[in-house]
């Protein structure tokens, strides 16, 4: 049975599905500005009034305190780390794909195989920072494309590890781990592992379990003990950093500023920069050369000390 971690509420409006909604607004003094040890700039906020209103989750946040008594953030049901205005960029975390060897059944346990969709956010995933990494012994994962959608792909990443004295820690070369790049833009993507490989052979005894995830490049250094133990799910809570792109609505910046009571860069010294993925992938806002602060608010963008 497939485990399905939605990114986002595909029930909503027909004008946020389109993605066409953007009303620009200033947050209140009253806006929370801080969760737990996470910072929270505008655009983004939690609660009405407190984030730009696009019409979809993109900028829309929660604060919770879990069970463990700390204050999380959350995009819809994803927890996020941090996130940057002057880079257009949101780190949430991403959660490990396992696949175990089941020493009382003597076969592999089911798979569950996550997929996450975003089509109806203004998320992409950056190609850049992250990659599809595999760790374990005779292991072979696939991302792909998810079912419906018409920007079709595939790949595939394999681990191989004659023995555990083959394994170096710090490298992902092949053996006990794999990293490949992935496509620019996806905005969805799903995880599988192909049965023909797996640990029920010889190397059930020393590496029992596969893993599978997409995830930030710099956050991960491989250890020989993530294969030979379950450090990799252990340390991590089940989880690794992932880092996603975001823009304003579909529009172009020539488009967006012929709609001025929407338009986001509201802040004097500040500039409209065209989303890297093409036209209809919406746009950023930078301060100026010389400026820094924050461009979508109003008289962020204040002259850099020198």
């Amino acid at each position: 049975m497939i485990l399905a971690l939605l990114l986002v509420v595909l029930a909503c409006s027909p004008s946020a599905a389109a993605g066409t909604t953007t009303t620009a607004m200033q947050p209140a003094e009253t806006c929370l500005r801080r969760c737990g040890d996470i910072e929270i700039p505008y655009p983004f906020g939690v609660g009405g009034g407190c984030h730009l209103e696009t019409g979809d989750w993109t900028f829309s946040l929660s604060c919770n305190r879990t069970a463990d008594g700390r204050q999380r953030l959350y995009n819809y049901q994803i927890e996020v780390l941090d996130m940057s205005v002057r880079l257009g960029q949101l780190r949430i975390y991403s959660l490990i794909n396992p696949w175990c060897y089941n020493g009382t059944t003597g076969a592999m346990n089911g798979q569950n195989n996550w997929w996450y969709d975003m089509s109806i956010t203004n998320f992409r995933i950056n190609d850049a920072l992250n990659r599809f990494t595999v760790v374990g012994c005779n292991s072979l994962a696939y991302i792909r494309s998810l079912n419906d959608t018409t920007d079709l792909y595939m790949t595939g990443c394999m681990a191989m590890c004659p023995g555990v004295s083959r394994l170096e820690n710090g490298s992902c070369a092949g053996v006990g781990c794999c990293q490949t790049a992935i496509p620019s833009g996806l905005n969805g993507y799903q995880i599988s592992f192909e049965e023909k490989f797996n640990t029920s052979g010889t190397t059930s005894s020393f590496s029992p379990c596969s893993y599978a995830v997409l995830l930030e490049a710099a956050s991960f250094d491989f250890r020989t003990t993530y294969v030979t133990t379950d450090e990799f799910m252990a340390a991590n809570d089940n989880q690794v950093p992932l880092v996603l792109d975001w823009a304003i609505g579909n529009r172009t910046c020539q488009e967006a500023r012929r709609n001025a009571s929407a338009y986001a860069c509201v802040s004097v010294n500040s500039e409209c920069v065209d989303s890297k993925y093409g036209p209809g992938k919406g746009y950023l806002c930078n301060c100026s050369a010389g400026y820094d602060g924050n461009p979508y608010l109003l008289d962020g963008c204040q002259g850099m000390v020198m």
